[in-house]
């Protein structure tokens, strides 16, 4: 807990190509140049991952995931891979690359959308299949807190995740509509973990007076131990959220965007795609358009808002 503050290569590849591989490997990450092979050959798909989607798994099982990955892809879409010496980029590095079209498709949160979404193609967002997350603030049935406003003083922990990224504007969001102040201000204390029982087991057991937490993994841990979902009420629930997905830059167009797109959708269908689901945590992958992400995008207006205003949302 911590204070918030696998085919082989294509054939025909040069020894050249198959020594870049290996020293790509060698180095410990990747970054991904698939080149289509149908359609026009010489232009690549310029893919960039955000390293805010494995910030709480090990970025070598992330890597070599992805790897595997990626070698499914090679086989099914008949696509080359050009191998660089890193995969995954941070927030920064996705803003300057979508300001500079140096992508063309992106793995990301929507955090980071919402920065750059004036570049981005909005009829396409490859995202979850199985719904959406949804935050819930939990606290102990026995503690005598009823609204948010009765967690004044009292120690918070929130679950800290790439899904879990709107969860602090959401919460500011609650604060500013109780005119109950900004949050460092609100509460005595707030910390995170990234394992859910870390999270919700201190209220069950009275260490902490509530937590933010996803209500899918609260209702995991409620079918292995019901004794703990009994004990607990959700105060506050947030609406459904669309936090992680893939997307294209506006400007691109290649031949083979549909292709590369279905891949992804039908993941599960393969040994490869399903370890990269259990990794990232999701069942599936579907095209959906930027609708489904006006829920997430309103608190993160929202919280904009707060902030912008005379003293960042201080009363």
């Amino acid at each position: 807990m911590r204070n918030v503050n696998l085919p082989s290569a294509a054939e025909g590849q040069s020894a050249t190509s198959s020594r870049r591989r290996a020293l790509g490997m060698m180095l410990g990450g990747w970054a991904l140049w698939p080149r289509l092979l149908s359609g026009d050959p010489g232009a690549p798909i310029r893919l960039a991952i955000s390293e805010s989607l494995v910030s709480d798994v090990s970025i070598n099982d992330a890597r070599a995931a992805m790897t595997i990955w990626i070698k499914r892809m090679e086989a099914d879409l008949k696509i080359v891979i050009e191998l660089k010496p890193k995969v995954f980029d941070t927030t920064e590095e996705i803003v300057h690359r979508a300001r500079a079209g140096l992508f063309d498709a992106v793995a990301l949160n929507v955090v980071e959308y919402h920065q750059i979404a004036d570049v981005l193609d909005r009829s396409q967002i490859i995202a979850e299949t199985d719904g959406a997350e949804q935050y819930i603030l939990l606290v102990k049935n026995s503690a005598g807190v009823r609204s948010l406003s009765d967690l004044r003083g009292r120690r918070l922990i929130m679950l800290r995740s790439p899904k879990m990224c709107v969860a602090m504007p959401w919460l500011s969001t609650l604060l500013e509509q109780g005119n109950l102040g900004p949050g460092d201000q609100f509460f005595g204390s707030v910390a995170t973990d990234i394992k859910p029982s870390r999270v919700v087991l201190p209220v069950f057991f009275g260490q902490a007076d509530a937590c933010l937490t996803s209500k899918r993994g609260f209702d995991l841990m409620g079918e292995l131990n019901p004794q703990v979902a009994k004990n607990l009420t959700v105060i506050a629930s947030s609406p459904l959220l669309v936090a992680t997905f893939y997307t294209f830059h506006k400007n691109y167009r290649g031949p083979d965007r549909e292709r590369f797109a279905k891949v992804y959708s039908n993941m599960p269908a393969s040994a490869a795609g399903q370890q990269l689901a259990t990794l990232f945590q999701f069942q599936g992958l579907a095209v959906r358009d930027a609708a489904c992400l006006s829920p997430a995008l309103g608190i993160l207006d929202a919280a904009d808002r707060v902030r912008a205003r005379p003293g960042g949302g201080r009363k």
